[in-house]
């Protein structure tokens, strides 16, 4: 796995997923990139203990207004989204990435595509647009390994997010509407030749027969299977994580199949 999105129903905890990946990768000594994709959640920073975020790497590129009028051009043009390019350069690392638009701390480094920040400034087209130039368009170097946190959905695969990757984590709470959103994921990045995974999250011991058999009955194989944590919705009203977490141990189990899978 080099690169990988994390996707599902919304409040699914695929942020949190993320987190938890991104530390457990980067205890191995890989260096870890995590891609904020979504531009509803304002708070990933703080998961992984920065004071702020870093500036949207959409102004980086001259901002979203000017972003916006390049889009318009081009969909005049009859130029479908899909293929639009918006960043000069055809290929780029993560050492190209200005410090203003990137919060490192150790080897995990962070970046934020960019946010819907007031209302009335339009869809979120731009931020998918960048997003899917951007993972098709970086350059890892060996030890490097990417981990995108996605919007609610799967709009995303619509705007071709996830062609520049190799990997689609689906998340999914123990309900069934959420557990139908993650099979439509796997379902489309299976038809893009993506390995997939399926991750059932917050699960509380007294259903988990019932989960399991639930999803198997659907054809699909859980590739782990995360218990519900009080501590963390406890320590999630402040803005914080636990330090240390039996699901820490489930998610590190994840990640070994994830590395099993290089």
């Amino acid at each position: 796995m080099r690169k990988a999105v994390v996707c599902g129903k919304g409040g699914v905890g695929k942020s949190f997923i993320v987190y938890g990946i991104s530390k457990s990768m980067a205890n191995k000594g890989k260096n870890v990139l995590v891609v904020d994709t979504d531009e509803s959640n304002q708070t990933l920073y703080r998961l992984f203990g920065f004071s702020d975020p870093p500036e949207s790497f959409m102004d980086f590129l001259g901002g979203k207004k000017a972003i916006q009028q390049n889009i318009k051009k081009r969909f005049q043009s009859s130029e479908k989204e899909p293929t639009m390019n918006v960043i000069e350069k055809s290929s780029f690392s993560v050492s190209h990435i200005p410090r203003e638009f990137i919060k490192k701390d150790g080897n995990i480094a962070l970046i934020s595509i960019g946010k819907i920040k007031e209302p009335m400034e339009g869809c979120a087209c731009p931020m998918g647009i960048i997003s899917r130039e951007f993972l098709e368009k970086i350059e890892l170097k060996e030890n490097e390994v990417i981990i995108v946190d996605t919007e609610a959905g799967v709009e995303h695969f619509g705007r071709g997010v996830e062609k520049g990757i190799d990997t689609v984590i689906a998340v999914a709470e123990p309900y069934l509407d959420s557990i139908e959103v993650a099979e439509k994921a796997l379902s489309l990045a299976q038809k893009i030749g993506k390995r997939v995974y399926l991750v059932i999250n917050k699960v509380q011991k007294e259903i988990e027969d019932k989960v399991k058999k639930t999803v198997s009955n659907k054809g699909l194989e859980i590739s782990a299977l995360i218990h519900f944590s009080p501590d963390i919705y406890s320590l999630s009203l402040e803005g914080r994580t636990p330090e240390s977490s039996q699901v820490y141990v489930e998610i590190e189990k994840f990640v070994e199949l994830l590395n099993a899978g290089l």
